[in-house]
């Protein structure tokens, strides 16, 4: 009896969730100190797929949950509906964006940047396409919040 039920409960489960697919691309920043040609100027402009990197969602409830992108850049979740923000790990850890040691980063700075998602999802379609834009990709002169940049030679 107990199998039937939750045979039969599945249906209602899998329909109420939703079906959102997103294509995470990645900003690319130049670091070369030489002024860039036209050609790379170009080559940097084209978001590139953000490739299998971890992110992290969390629900309006505060329910947290992590998922990895694909090789080319997607995310294909299921969600019950409701609104959610996804992070980079760095953000929702509380890290430094490129992992060093948080004394040479403005604290007041890094706040405001923690609290930033990097998108937010509305699930209350029965399927939604977000692309999304991450900045994962910074010069140790473009690092957000960084008191001392090193400026390229």
């Amino acid at each position: 009896m107990k199998t039937i039920f939750y045979l039969l409960l599945l249906p209602v489960l899998t329909f109420s969730q939703v079906k959102v697919n997103i294509n995470v691309l990645q900003k690319q920043t130049y670091c070369g100190g030489a002024r860039p040609t036209p050609e790379i100027t170009a080559q940097y402009e084209k978001p590139i797929p953000y490739a299998n990197k971890k992110l992290i969602i969390v629900s309006s409830n505060g329910k947290v949950d992590s998922t990895t992108t694909t090789s080319k850049g997607y995310l294909k979740v299921r969600l019950k509906p409701g609104s959610y923000k996804l992070y980079e790990p760095w953000r929702y850890h509380k890290l430094t964006p490129d992992g060093s040691d948080i004394k040479n980063f403005d604290k007041e700075c890094l706040q405001k940047q923690w609290e930033k998602a990097d998108v937010i999802i509305d699930a209350q379609k029965k399927r939604q396409q977000i692309t999304m834009d991450i900045d994962d990709t910074y010069c140790p002169h473009t690092l957000p919040c960084i008191l001392n940049p090193q400026m390229p030679e």
